[in-house]
């Protein structure tokens, strides 16, 4: 019987000291007293822990068709101003996200005690506002929607959107961080093509972050948008919300007064009246290093711009008319024969498309020099027959992007 005890009381104090141990050695693994290699902690049994990723990678191709694009972009504008309210019950064309904000949005009136955000007045009805969009995958429309709804608040630079965990079970697929990479490039580069009047966000500064939540073997994911710590993803020359609503108001009265200068009803008059008032009032840069050149603030308040700026006021401004109006990019062929990167609009007018290129309608003039006035209207409402001698839509708004455009008349207006 001596023998017997002593065996069991020896197990026993066995048993004792080896959950001391354990328990010891989860202590200190949980609160950091000692630094455990992930494969041998404890802690990713019991404890939840994560990590952040910041996405940055580049995207992959869209693929969608000629005929999707203008059975849908021909359909919609033809009746956008005639009977807005018919529209908003259809089945959206190419939709297959379930959540969708409407085409026409209401204005924003947040207030609170911190602040007071300043009201931008709804646009008309129009699809072309929209054009961009359409062609995103589901994820990709996610994001575009959830930042255009934030787009108040991200005029702070610091704001982050937060999606919780809408992406959680694309990020449990194989290749669903890719999809989503794809789609935050693809999403923010349409929301801003497709709404000029969005002119102080430096997506390059913009960053979708995952953090990565474990609990044992169960991951879930937690997305944002949002800026680096101590950075603010605002263009140059904005520091603060007052400064962008400050501008915003600046731009707002530009509009007006260039709206002032046509009667509406006719539509190529306040095409005519627009395209004119930006090849007489805007200078191209050459030296495309100044601030805002890319965006209608350089192009309507600085008066300094390339194509990207010329191509963004035309639209800001016809999107108010509610005449559709979108931003292409593609590649042009200058008098020398050399290709570059180059940003145009097509313009409807009645059940026909035609292109503007008011950035080559404004010529650089050197010295005294003299040109014809031909010169200023060369790329005026054109077929394409004319216009796609020396243009070549690409649809390229990030690298490898082909986003695709309404099909021209093929004679000129």
């Amino acid at each position: 019987m001596g023998k017997r005890d002593n065996l069991a009381a020896g197990l026993m104090t066995v048993f004792i000291i080896t959950i001391l141990l354990l328990t010891a050695y989860f202590c200190v693994d949980i609160f950091g007293i000692i630094d455990v290699p992930k494969n041998l902690s404890l802690t990713r049994f019991f404890v939840n822990t994560s990590e952040e990723i910041i996405a940055t990678r580049p995207v992959d191709e869209l693929v969608v068709t000629q005929d999707n694009i203008d059975e849908w972009i021909n359909g919609s504008t033809s009746t956008d101003n005639e009977n807005e309210s018919d529209n908003s019950e259809e089945e959206e064309p190419l939709e297959i996200i379930e959540r969708i904000i409407p085409e026409v949005q209401e204005p924003v009136n947040h207030v609170t005690e911190e602040q007071e955000f300043v009201v931008i007045p709804p646009k008309k009805s129009n699809a072309t506002n929209k054009m961009y969009y359409y062609q995103l995958d589901i994820y990709g429309k996610m994001i575009y929607d959830r930042v255009y709804d934030n787009i108040e608040r991200l005029k702070t630079g610091t704001y982050t959107v937060e999606f919780d965990t809408l992406f959680n079970d694309l990020l449990h697929e194989e290749g669903g961080d890719t999809i989503l990479e794809q789609a935050f490039q693809f999403g923010i580069n349409a929301l801003l093509f497709d709404h000029p009047e969005i002119f102080f966000l430096d997506i390059t500064k913009m960053y979708m972050s995952t953090e990565i939540t474990s609990f044992g073997p169960l991951k879930t994911y937690r997305v944002s948008i949002g800026n680096l710590k101590g950075e603010t993803y605002l263009s140059e020359s904005f520091f603060t919300e007052q400064s962008v609503n400050v501008v915003n108001e600046m731009l707002e009265t530009v509009k007006s007064n260039v709206k002032s200068t046509t009667v509406e009803g006719n539509t190529y008059d306040i095409v005519r009246t627009v395209h004119d008032y930006l090849i007489d009032t805007i200078d191209y840069d050459k030296t495309l290093s100044k601030d805002n050149i890319y965006n209608i603030y350089g192009a309507l308040i600085n008066r300094e711009a390339v194509c990207e700026g010329y191509a963004k006021s035309l639209k800001y401004i016809l999107d108010d008319f509610g005449i559709p109006c979108v931003i292409v990019c593609g590649i042009g062929q200058n008098s020398n024969g050399e290709t570059e990167s180059h940003a145009w609009n097509y313009v409807k007018i009645e059940d026909d498309w035609y292109a503007v290129d008011a950035t080559w309608d404004d010529p650089v003039i050197v010295g005294d020099g003299y040109v014809s006035q031909n010169v200023f209207t060369k790329y005026f409402l054109k077929g394409a027959r004319d216009f796609f001698i020396d243009h070549t839509e690409d649809g390229k708004i990030v690298d490898d992007a082909s986003f695709i455009y309404p099909t021209l008349s093929e004679d000129n207006y």
